[in-house]
């Protein structure tokens, strides 16, 4: 269970697949990633309350960054407080 001070605090989560692309980045280039992550984690906040939870309705949207010359892709799901990292790929020039 959360702790009251991070109820309107955002997590940084990876998935699977992203965590084996982020394995074969060199560790500079995965720093950045997740620094950049955590920072968009902590601009996030909510505009009301807690709410309670919906049955079939959630909203997420899916985001990017471009680091190192990599495009990080993540979802940013709301309801749950929760930023999650989906994919990471080489930007092609």
């Amino acid at each position: 269970m959360r702790r009251p001070e991070s109820l309107d605090k955002y997590t940084v989560e990876v998935s699977p697949a992203a965590w084996r692309q982020l394995s074969h980045l060199p560790l500079e280039t995965y720093q950045r990633i997740r620094e950049e992550l955590d920072a968009t984690a902590a601009r996030l906040r909510p505009a009301t309350p807690v709410p309670l939870p919906q049955k079939l309705v959630r909203t997420v949207e899916t985001r990017s960054i471009l680091v190192d010359g990599h495009v990080a892709l993540f979802e940013v799901d709301p309801d749950r407080r929760r930023l999650t990292l989906r994919e990471i790929a080489r930007r092609i020039p």
